[in-house]
């Protein structure tokens, strides 16, 4: 839409936190909560069944390993979930 005089603005989205499930910021969820598994994840690393989702680990309160990678679920699931390629 062009910028100008007689402009309509676009409402904001307002989002109900109620609704929201997981950890804030993250989404993640243990096992019985989610829809997907961590283990069929880009960034899960199922040696030591961890998360190096970038995003994810500026986030996180979880648990972290001596590398700096977050301790999940295999079955857990977050919002960053990147299928296997």
């Amino acid at each position: 839409m062009p910028i100008g005089i007689g402009r309509v603005k676009e409402k904001l989205v307002q989002i109900n936190s109620s609704a929201v499930h997981g950890e804030p910021g993250t989404g993640y969820e243990g096992p019985k909560d989610g829809p997907f598994s961590c283990s069929t994840c880009e960034y899960f690393n199922k040696a030591d069944s961890t998360c190096g989702q970038k995003d994810f680990l500026e986030k996180t309160k979880r648990p972290k390993t001596s590398e700096g990678r977050a301790k999940v679920d295999a079955e857990g699931c977050c919002v960053y979930h990147e299928t296997e390629k």
